[in-house]
């Protein structure tokens, strides 16, 4: 059993870190033949994963960044053909981003691939450890957000 330890919190951060360093190096390995940066796959894959929330606040909450950030991103990617942008059936004045067809075949590909180079050689038992690890870690995480949101005021999104 683990204490803990200032050590052992700064070993899971470093495993953290390490784990996200490994999925942002796949992700930027598949999407270099499209042309893609790290943060446009992002944006890609953020509206892909979020058909009900497309305007660019939406995404920016999400993505924990500004729209001075994230709007100029996101007109490049509609330059590529990557993304189009329509005018909200609720709001005239809202804008709604939307993947193209290409996009969309693109990032089922992508994300077969992740897959193929991350889960393979895990069992059944195994997927099942990590996953109630990571909700567990989620869970006091979040636990942990609010509390220090109740202090300062910010909000860490959902």
């Amino acid at each position: 059993m683990y204490e803990n330890s200032v050590e052992n919190r700064k070993n899971i951060i470093e495993m953290i870190k390490e784990l996200s360093s490994y999925f942002t190096n796949i992700r930027d390995a598949l999407c270099e033949p499209y042309g893609l940066s790290s943060i446009q796959a992002v944006i890609i894959l953020d509206v892909y994963h979020h058909p009900e929330e497309r305007r660019v606040t939406d995404i920016c909450k999400r993505l924990h960044k500004s729209t001075n950030t994230i709007s100029p991103l996101i007109n490049r990617l509609i330059q590529k053909g990557y993304l189009m942008k329509k005018v909200s059936k609720d709001d005239a004045r809202s804008m709604q981003v939307y993947l193209t067809d290409k996009t969309k075949e693109m990032v089922d590909n992508i994300l077969v691939d992740i897959s193929d180079y991350t889960w393979p050689f895990l069992n059944l038992y195994q997927i099942t450890n990590l996953i109630t690890s990571i909700l567990h870690l989620s869970f006091y995480l979040r636990l942990q957000a609010n509390e220090i949101s109740n202090c300062i005021g910010y909000s860490w999104g959902k």
